[in-house]
């Protein structure tokens, strides 16, 4: 048993935050416009985002999410609230919303793991989850070239380090207008935010959520760059040392692109033990 996880371990390395297709932002434009009527993607530029949908009198966008392994995503905690699993259901391969596209497949949920304390430290602390996918051939999803997982960093992955950050969703164009979904899947560059910034009094000090260690900004203090409403759950991806790396998850902010109101994001490498144990927890 041990030998086979190393293995596994091992080919999860050798794939994780890969891409065969490129998406390269032109730095003269550079920071970008928020996802918001940010950029369109090439399809397969960002395979590890999946889609989460929910069945509330029809299956539609609800949030969006990062593929880990062939079983395993992870998305915002606050994205399944009053849901059952059999309410959700997780998209991979997804690209325009209003078609099916080539490598788009649907699995059901098998399983969900919230974090133990969510919500304990303030409305927004600790908002991350693991979702199992159902699989018919207990193998999980099928690699492709339009369908990777993102590499999970460690508790002591630097993020200075990294070259650049993305975040990536078919979020709101429109603040407060969830009808206003972006058909196809958008990107933007974010600069990361350190937390003694963030917690300034004129950023996110003094609000009724404090910035918690396990939490990380990024954005543009001028406003203009940031994540929105249907984005939520999706990743943050850094490029650190040639792989991308999970940095954030989409998690809250005040409205979309603010100015001194950037993005704030679940620090994923500050959960790194607790992901370990829960997917080791869900695999075996």
């Amino acid at each position: 048993m041990l030998r086979l996880i190393v293995i596994l371990i091992l080919d999860y390395l050798e794939v994780c935050g890969t891409r065969l297709i490129n998406h390269f932002f032109n730095q003269h434009e550079w920071p970008q416009p928020k996802i918001i009527g940010g950029y369109s993607t090439p399809y397969g530029a960002y395979p590890w985002q999946v889609e989460l949908q929910a069945n509330i009198g029809g299956w539609e966008h609800h949030c969006g999410g990062a593929l880990v392994s062939e079983t395993i995503a992870l998305t915002a905690a606050h994205c399944l609230k009053n849901l059952k699993k059999s309410q959700l259901r997780i998209l991979v391969g997804k690209h325009n919303l209003s078609k099916n596209d080539k490598h788009e497949k649907t699995y059901k949920i098998q399983k969900i793991l919230v974090h133990p304390d969510f919500r304990k430290d303030g409305p927004h602390s600790h908002d991350i989850a693991v979702l199992k996918l159902h699989s018919a051939n207990s193998k999980g999803v099928r690699f492709d070239s339009h369908v990777q997982p993102i590499c999970l960093p460690e508790y002591h992955t630097n993020i200075n380090e990294a070259n650049w950050c993305t975040v990536t969703g078919w979020g709101a164009q429109k603040q407060d207008d969830m009808t206003s979904l972006s058909k196809v899947l958008q990107a933007a560059s974010v600069h990361l935010i350190d937390l003694e910034t963030c917690r300034h009094d004129d950023i996110y000090g003094g609000r009724h959520q404090f910035i918690l260690d396990s939490m990380l900004c990024a954005g543009n203090l001028e406003g203009g760059v940031d994540a929105c409403g249907g984005d939520s759950g999706g990743p943050l991806a850094c490029q650190i040392n040639g792989k991308f790396v999970l940095t954030g998850v989409v998690s809250w902010g005040d409205g979309c692109g603010k100015k001194n109101r950037p993005g704030v994001y679940t620090r994923v490498s500050y959960y790194a033990d607790w992901l370990k144990q829960s997917i080791f927890e869900l695999e075996t």
